[in-house]
C-alpha cells in the first residue's frame, strides 16, 4: 500500500506533491503488478527522477520546452536547428510550436514522460482513454500516474529487471541509452527499498 507518508519517505517528494498522486499510484501499481518491494522501489526511483521539477519530485508532469536562447535549442535539438534547417530563433520561448515541430504535439507528459504519438496510441489502446485525441489528459493526476504504471510494467516491460534490482537496465528502458541521473535513480531506489521492506 502506497499511502502519502510512504510516498514521501520513498521519494523525498513534498507532502503536497505526494498527496496529489498517492492514491492514483497505489491503484495503478496494484493494477500493473508493481507490488513487490524490489519492483515498487525501482518504479518509484524512476518516477521520482522523471517527475522532478522546480517544486521537487512528483512536481513536473510535462516536458519543459520553453527555451530562453537559440543557442540552447541548437545544443538540445541539433537535428532540427543545426542539420534540419529550422531557425532556432523562431522557437525561443514557444513551447507549443516546438512541441508541434519536434513531437507533433506528443511531447513528454505524465509522471514518466510519455513521449511520441506511438506511445500515446499504445496507452490509449491499453487503458481505454483517448490520449491521442486529448494528449493533455495525461497531465491530470490520475492519468499521469496510470500511464506511468502502464509504461513501466507493460510498454517497457521493466518488471523482470526491476525484480532483479537491475536499475541500469530499467533506466535504459525508461530513459533511453543516455540513462540520465542513473546515480540518483539508484539512490532513490535504495531509499525506497529500505522503506518498503520494513
Amino acid at each position: 500500500m502506497i499511502d502519502v507518508q510512504t510516498l514521501v519517505d520513498c521519494t523525498g517528494a513534498t507532502r503536497a506533491n505526494s498527496e496529489r498522486y498517492a492514491c492514483h499510484l497505489n491503484d495503478g501499481m496494484s493494477r500493473f503488478r508493481i507490488t513487490s518491494a524490489a519492483v515498487a522501489a525501482c518504479f518509484l526511483g524512476q518516477v521520482a527522477i522523471e517527475s522532478e521539477g522546480r517544486e521537487g519530485r512528483l512536481s513536473a508532469v510535462e516536458e519543459g520546452l520553453s527555451y530562453t536562447s537559440a543557442d540552447r535549442l541548437r545544443d538540445i535539438f541539433p537535428s532540427l536547428f543545426v542539420k534540419g534547417g529550422y531557425r532556432a530563433e523562431d522557437y525561443v520561448r514557444k513551447p507549443a510550436a516546438l512541441s508541434s515541430l519536434r513531437y507533433k504535439g506528443f511531447h513528454g507528459r505524465g509522471l514518466i514522460q510519455l513521449t511520441w504519438e506511438a506511445a500515446y496510441k499504445a496507452a490509449s489502446d491499453a487503458l481505454d482513454f483517448d490520449y491521442v485525441g486529448n494528449p493533455a489528459l495525461v497531465l491530470e493526476p490520475m492519468h499521469a500516474a496510470l500511464t506511468a504504471c502502464w509504461f513501466f510494467a507493460e510498454y517497457k516491460g521493466c518488471l523482470p529487471a526491476a525484480e532483479r534490482g537491475d536499475i541500469y537496465e530499467v533506466t535504459g528502458r525508461v530513459n533511453g541509452p543516455a540513462r540520465l541521473k542513473l546515480a540518483e535513480r539508484k539512490a532513490i531506489t535504495a531509499r525506497a527499498y529500505k522503506v518498503l521492506s520494513k
